[in-house]
């Protein structure tokens, strides 16, 4: 599918957009639906259906800049992460992931170094959120 996915924040749901022609995934705001899977599933089924579509190297930027996430949203984050891991290691694809942080947020922190360490082909940049 190439083009742009746009779906618009809602007050438990982020921000999600996947411009396949500028190689950008970004997911911003909150996120705790009532079922992550739910939510979720449609947009792993795009970034999957962009990795299949792409034969030659190729790279995509995913920013995630949440204000918070709850359990079952750092499942389906680790599903797309583990996604882009393996198309990065079959596909030869290049995959850059902006985690934004507050400064005082310990637990964001915590978070983007965690998902760092278990996905040793994507390339993670902890960012600090500008006031």
């Amino acid at each position: 599918m190439e083009g742009n996915i746009i779906i618009n924040e809602s007050r438990n749901t982020p921000e999600v957009i996947l411009d396949t022609n500028k190689k950008y995934f970004s997911l911003k705001g909150v996120s705790y639906p009532e079922n992550a899977q739910k939510f979720y599933g449609p947009i792993f089924d795009m970034a999957k259906n962009y990795i299949d579509k792409k034969k030659q190297k190729n790279e995509i930027t995913m920013e995630v800049d949440f204000d918070y996430f709850n359990t079952s949203s750092a499942r389906m984050l680790y599903q797309i992460f583990r996604l882009f891991n393996n198309a990065a290691e079959s596909n030869d694809m290049g995959v850059n992931i902006v985690w934004k942080y507050e400064s005082d947020d310990m637990d964001m922190i915590e978070s983007g170094k965690d998902f760092d360490l278990m996905f040793e082909n994507l390339q993670f940049l902890l960012e600090e959120k500008e006031d």
